[in-house]
């Protein structure tokens, strides 16, 4: 379980960027993962060749991280595309 999260600079950017129902959706979704990473509602996976993870915002939105002892550093979010290049 996690203790604290960080968000960098350029990431809050980009957060604070997009429409409003994704911002709040992201904040609701970032809840559930510090509470339980595992939950069915975020689609958490492992990336391949990665240590970064993601977790699901919306269908269309997604955001990565990896963890850091304690801390869950937020490292991206954005469409699947822009973010997992799928």
């Amino acid at each position: 379980m996690a203790d604290n999260i960080v968000i960098p600079f350029s990431v809050l950017k980009i957060i604070n960027g997009l429409p409003k129902e994704i911002r709040l959706k992201f904040w609701s979704q970032l809840e559930i993962l510090l509470k339980n990473p595992s939950h069915p509602g975020l689609r958490n996976e492992k990336l391949r060749g990665a240590e970064d993870w993601a977790f699901s915002i919306t269908m269309n939105y997604r955001a990565t991280y990896f963890r850091d002892g304690n801390n869950i550093v937020i490292t991206m979010i954005g469409t699947h595309k822009d973010v997992l290049g799928v």
